[in-house]
């Protein structure tokens, strides 16, 4: 087992700040293998004095950990390595708290939730991305498993991933809380113009699809899809109905620059949209003549 030391700074700071150091100065080497373990001159020595013991606990319990988070979430293949070093250093880093301060309870546990808490950052790094494992806000989890599609830059993609990482630890404190305002603020923030779209369009892409689909049955059925070039027309509906459905998820909590947006994209009404609306309106009319016929038979 392959040991690297990370030693602890010699100014007069808190044991706290100390500990943290240490442990964020682990996580921040690139990784060796899955065999590396980073530690403190103490945990050393602990290791050294008790290796068999260590060892025995160390491989019953990282697997075990691993398999569970395996289980529960999707992890990015090229990832696997990565997230079994974090899983056994941490484990690791557990056990030999137990010996460190075996005559205190309340330091053990002090320490082993600093280490749950940096540890469990990194391990959301990897798990965040896969927007499926709902760890961090829907939106901005996307955006990060998008990020080459919507080729962000590394600052871009620092930034989304320290506040989706924020959102992590908020929700897993309060899975109930509700994140959407502040994630279209930090991507209205963070995109330009091209990639908000782009961000949207993939996002709802399964929403406006069926959306058009509906749409084109409904024109199909009125006889009327004649009248149309299938890809230019059916290529402007589609932009649009995107461009609608970005607006209404930017400002879903807010009516009045909403109605604004919405009012200005309809100036733009591509030909399929205000075919379809004519249908629609024509019905209503047709309805309405029914109604009023009903209430004059006696």
């Amino acid at each position: 087992m392959a040991l690297i030391i990370i030693k602890s700074s010699k100014n007069k700071t808190t044991m706290k700040k100390k500990f943290l150091l240490c442990i964020a100065l682990a996580l921040l080497y690139n990784y060796a293998s899955s065999e590396t373990l980073r530690c403190t001159i103490q945990e050393r020595d602990v290791y050294l004095a008790n290796k068999s013991v260590i060892d025995s606990l160390l491989y019953f319990r990282y697997p075990e950990e691993l398999v569970k988070i395996n289980n529960r979430y999707i992890v990015p293949k090229e990832d696997r390595a990565r997230l079994e070093f974090y899983i056994k250093n941490r484990e690791f880093k557990y056990i030999c708290q137990d010996y460190i301060y075996k005559d205190s309870l309340e330091k053990r546990v002090h320490n082993k939730l600093i280490i749950d808490r940096v540890y469990q950052d990194s391990i959301n790094t990897i798990l965040i991305s896969e927007y499926k494992n709902h760890l961090s806000g829907e939106n901005l989890s996307f955006a990060l498993h998008c990020r080459y599609l919507l080729n962000l830059d590394s600052i871009q993609y620092s930034y989304i991933m320290d506040k989706a990482l924020d959102m992590a630890r908020r929700i897993r404190k309060d899975y109930r809380i509700n994140l959407w305002n502040e994630e279209m603020e930090i991507l209205k923030k963070t995109l330009d113009k091209q990639q908000l779209y782009s961000f949207f369009a993939r996002k709802n892409a399964n929403k406006v699809a069926t959306e058009f689909d509906k749409a084109w049955t409904k024109l199909k059925d009125a006889g009327l899809t004649e009248q149309l070039d299938s890809i230019k027309d059916g290529n402007d509906a589609i932009r649009f109905m995107s461009s609608r459905q970005m607006i209404k998820d930017l400002y879903r909590s807010y009516g009045t620059p909403q109605k604004k947006y919405l009012a200005e994209l309809e100036k733009s009404k591509p030909k399929l949209i205000s075919m379809l609306e004519g249908i629609d309106k024509k019905a209503k009319i047709e309805e309405k003549n029914k109604s009023i016929g009903k209430e004059f038979v006696w």
